[in-house]
C-alpha cells in the first residue's frame, strides 16, 4: 500500500484512529524511533489503531496498511540511524505547495504521551534540550504539562 492509499485508509477508518493522515503518522512514528525508551509495536500499534492495530489478527486492507505503517517506521529508523539529514518528514501540503507541519507535530506529541515522563529532560524549560522540542510545541498546539501530571507506563 503506498502513503497515498495509507492516507485513504486512515481517513475512513472507523472508529477514528489516533492520527488523521500521513502527515500526523509520520510525526507519531518519528517520536516512537527516537524516543528516549523502546515500545514495543502491540504496545503503539493499539495506542494508534485501537482495535484494529492488531498485529497478530490483521488480514486483507489492514494488513496491507499495517506493512505501510511498518515500512514507513523502518524507512524513518533507517534514515535516522545513517543519514538523518535526509529525514524529510512528511508534511501535510496544499495544491499550490503551502506547507504544514501542524498535524506532523502533533503526531509527534501525541507518541510522546505514551512515555511522557521519559521525554522530561526535553520539555524542562531550564534544560537546553527543551529548545529541540520548541517547534513541535509550538505547532503541535498541544498542552503541555510538566510529566508529573501524566503518569507513565513504564
Amino acid at each position: 500500500m503506498d502513503l497515498e492509499s495509507l492516507d485513504l485508509w486512515l481517513e475512513q477508518l472507523e472508529p477514528a484512529p489516533k492520527v488523521d493522515g500521513v502527515s500526523m503518522l509520520d510525526g507519531y512514528l518519528a517520536a516512537i524511533v527516537v524516543g528516549p525508551c523502546s515500545i514495543p509495536p502491540d504496545e503503539w500499534f493499539f495506542d494508534l489503531l485501537g482495535a484494529k492495530g492488531s498485529i497478530a489478527t490483521a488480514q486483507g486492507k489492514r494488513l496491507s496498511a499495517i506493512m505501510a505503517i511498518v515500512e514507513r517506521f523502518n524507512a524513518i529508523g533507517e534514515v535516522l540511524s545513517t543519514a538523518p539529514s535526509k529525514y524529510a518528514p512528511i508534511f501535510r501540503r496544499t495544491d499550490d505547495g503551502e506547507v504544514f507541519a501542524g498535524p506532523w507535530c502533533m503526531g509527534f506529541a501525541t507518541a510522546m504521551k505514551l512515555r511522557w515522563n521519559a521525554w522530561a529532560s526535553l520539555y524542562n524549560a531550564k534544560s537546553i534540550e527543551c529548545g529541540l522540542l520548541l517547534p513541535i510545541m509550538l505547532y503541535s498546539q498541544t498542552n503541555w504539562h510538566y510529566p508529573s501530571a501524566h503518569p507513565d507506563r513504564t
